[in-house]
């Protein structure tokens, strides 16, 4: 049993070790790789359907003759393999075509024998060639289709429809960036932010209004946590971070400005209901809230939108905005009707009483979008399943106004936006799943420094096989659509492009086994679509990450991130922000870390021991080395003369973050060589609590803590008004 377990892990591309982040080989076990398989759906426990399995897996392209996807690079060889039997007549008649993506047909015939052999080998008792057919010619980018077939006189064999992907071998970049342009931005969690317009959560509006502030103050992007959509009818108040969504492909309808829509304005009825003096007085507490309270927002605006769905003819031909809505509907088809379907079904459940926080608690009727009993629910429910398309079609279109503005401020990058890692389990994403290439297992990261049980994220992989299968359709799909109404996209644990870190659900992570994915394929579709979209791409490259991964992301324009708390020399001091590596976004913080105010005065320290993270003992030895870090940190201000003598030299006679240390600190990365420098919008204000805090769920409020300042009021500060100045002018230096 044990030569066909590892028979079937070298066909699948299972990783017997790896390296870790402190440059040790770490050797996975073979029962953890066994769960790795079983997840994929090895019979791993039954040897004879495991061979049969091994046997359909290695038979297959001889059945098909082509690979059911071929991704080419311009850098790489110009030729697709070929399987067939040995015993062909070298003198067949080898004809192919290629229907190219805008309908022209390539068509050519030659002997079999002009096709040469690379490779061959024994299987069941009959030798197979792998042949090399070299294309003549250069085909422009795009998305391609390829047939063949082999006719000895006797008869023909005829291939599958193979697709051919002809792809660039760089992303995008700016015109003005490839020449070295340095710019700034800001990064934003949009639900933080607060204004006297929204309704208790940033949205859309507040997005506009933020990206006039930022083009006007001397920046060119603001970047956004993940706006995937997520579970508009789940009345759990924690069922809400943006790396857990229901789709990746489609956006939280939370974020729309309800009185920015145009059919808003024609509706009496809506707006009385939103002039209600008790409708006002819910509005005004939710915006006065510390916390974003995604379920009371959400039972008000979709109210108010429900109300302009059945007012208003939003699907009416005689007008632009009918038409518009149609043709909206019409463009995305079935994927767009499935995420509507989804979240009308899951409305329908918890209206009747049941908790149907995923597709799992559905009937069992409709546990997949494909079942003819969905496809008669939605006919019986037409109304409301185009109410939730109404939506995605206005949260698209007030994001894209977002965008347009900023290009019209002269924003060289407006927008970036966070592709998150994946999707959870009970997903709109894995119910719509077709082409079957989800799997009941768990994405995370192994056991590291910073991490010692290692990580399990909850979310479902993506099968590597399954996806070629698909001609990765369901990856092209995601990347255009998040590339949409943006200037750059950022690819959270890029690692994930070269290998994931599978765990059995529930258990622990350190259990998990590293599955690799295709990153050439994978890369060189991200090319293509980054330069169709002019969306420059940001690898999120930290912790665990393959040389071979480093070395490919930097050959096709990738930025790297840096981190400056991460980017630590063998001496312990803190590595010159000039001295990283150019083609990279920068910045001193993330979401998943402590603000600046949190961090120098160790509040993310007492927060930890409260909610049990630390220790005493732990908390005290991590003060200790911060001391030690905030002495190094001076050390490099003053060296690099990013502070003068309005800053103390000595770290212990600073207790909190000052505004003359905030603004070092920014002037300090913005000299830095990275293309991109991106500063957290709440160190401006001093905010003191965190984002985010990884390790915990229900017990500390994650991704709901707002801003302290309304939009205006930021921007009406002297210190932010000094601030952009000199970040403007250290990148100009």
């Amino acid at each position: 049993m044990n030569d066909k377990i590892e028979k079937i892990e070298q066909i699948v591309g299972l990783a017997h070790s790896y390296v870790d982040v402190c440059n040790q080989t770490v050797n996975i076990s073979q029962e953890h790789r066994i769960n790795a398989l079983k997840a994929m759906g090895y019979a791993t426990d039954d040897e004879d359907r495991l061979s049969a399995q091994i046997k359909e897996k290695e038979l297959k392209p001889y059945a098909d003759i082509v690979d059911p996807v071929c991704v080419i690079r311009d850098d790489d060889f110009n030729f697709i393999y070929i399987y067939v039997s040995e015993d062909t007549d070298e003198n067949a008649v080898f004809a192919y075509e290629i229907q190219l993506e805008d309908g022209t047909l390539i068509k050519k015939s030659m002997p079999l024998y002009e096709v040469e052999i690379a490779s061959y080998k024994e299987l069941y008792g009959q030798v197979y060639d792998r042949r090399r057919l070299i294309l003549d010619t250069k085909l422009p980018h795009g998305y391609h289709t390829f047939s063949c077939s082999i006719d000895d006189g006797r008869e023909q064999l005829k291939s599958i429809n193979m697709s051919l992907i002809c792809t660039p071998v760089k992303c995008y970049m700016p015109e003005c960036m490839e020449q070295g342009q340095r710019l700034w931005g800001v990064s934003v969690q949009l639900y933080s932010l607060r204004s006297k317009e929204n309704w208790g959560i940033g949205d859309f509006g507040d997005l506009k209004s933020l990206v006039k502030h930022i083009a006007r103050s001397g920046g060119h992007f603001i970047g956004l946590n993940p706006l995937h959509a997520g579970y508009p009818a789940n009345p759990d108040p924690d069922m809400i971070s943006p790396y857990s969504p229901s789709s990746r492909q489609w956006l939280n309808i939370i974020y729309i400005r309800v009185e920015d829509i145009p059919e808003f304005n024609t509706c009496k009825k809506a707006i009385s209901a939103v002039q209600e003096k008790g409708f006002k007085q819910k509005l005004r507490a939710l915006r006065d809230r510390e916390y974003v309270d995604y379920r009371q927002v959400l039972v008000l605006k979709l109210q108010i939108l429900r109300l302009l769905f059945d007012n208003v003819r939003v699907d009416d031909r005689r007008t632009i905005r009918g038409r518009k809505f149609i043709e909206f509907m019409q463009k995305h088809g079935d994927e767009l009707i499935n995420m509507a379907t989804y979240d009308a079904l899951q409305a329908h459940y918890y209206a009747k009483g049941v908790d149907a926080w995923g597709w799992q608690k559905f009937d069992k009727e409709f546990d997949n979008a494909a079942s003819p009993f969905v496809a008669q629910w939605r006919k019986d429910h037409e109304d409301d399943v185009r109410f939730y398309a109404y939506l995605q079609f206005i949260a698209d279109e007030q994001l894209h106004e977002a965008f347009e503005i900023s290009k019209k401020e002269g924003m060289i990058l407006g927008l970036y936006r966070d592709l998150a890692v994946g999707v959870s389990k009970g997903s709109c994403d894995v119910w719509s799943d077709t082409d079957r290439v989800y799997r009941d297992a768990s994405v995370g990261a192994p056991p590291d420094p910073l991490g010692p049980i290692g990580q399990s994220w909850g979310l479902s992989p993506m099968d590597p096989d399954s996806l070629k299968m698909a001609a990765y359709r369901p990856l092209i799909n995601l990347y255009r659509q998040n590339m949409k109404s943006c200037g750059a996209m950022r690819i959270d644990h890029a690692a994930g492009l070269y290998r994931m870190w599978w765990v059995p659900l529930g258990e622990n992570a350190s259990e998990g086994a590293y599955v690799n994915y295709s990153m050439h394929d994978l890369l060189g579709i991200i090319a293509l679509e980054s330069v169709r979209s002019k969306c420059l791409i940001i690898a999120e490259d930290l912790g665990t990450i393959p040389q071979q991964l480093r070395e490919e992301l930097k050959k096709v324009g990738a930025l790297s991130y840096k981190l400056f708390f991460g980017e630590i020399a063998h001496d312990g001091g803190f590595i010159a922000p000039k001295d990283y590596q150019s083609v990279a976004m920068s910045a001193i913080t993330t979401h998943d870390m402590p603000t600046l105010v949190g961090w120098w005065g160790n509040g993310d320290l007492t927060l930890g021991q409260k909610l049990g993270l630390y220790t005493p003992e732990q908390a005290e030895k991590i003060g200790h080395d911060r001391n030690i870090s905030k002495q190094r940190i001076l050390d490099s201000l003053h060296g690099l003369h990013s502070v003068g003598s309005e800053v103390p030299y000595r770290a212990c006679e600073i207790e909190s973050m000052t505004e003359d240390l905030c603004l070092g600190l920014q002037v300090h990365m913005c000299r830095g060589s990275c293309l991109l420098y991106s500063s957290q919008l709440e160190d401006w204000t001093f905010v003191a609590t965190p984002v985010n805090v990884p390790g915990t769920f229900r017990e500390y409020p994650n991704w709901r803590r707002k801003l302290t300042l309304n939009i205006d009021e930021i921007f009406e500060k002297k210190f932010v008004s000094r601030l952009t100045a000199a970040m403007s002018a250290a990148r100009d230096e």
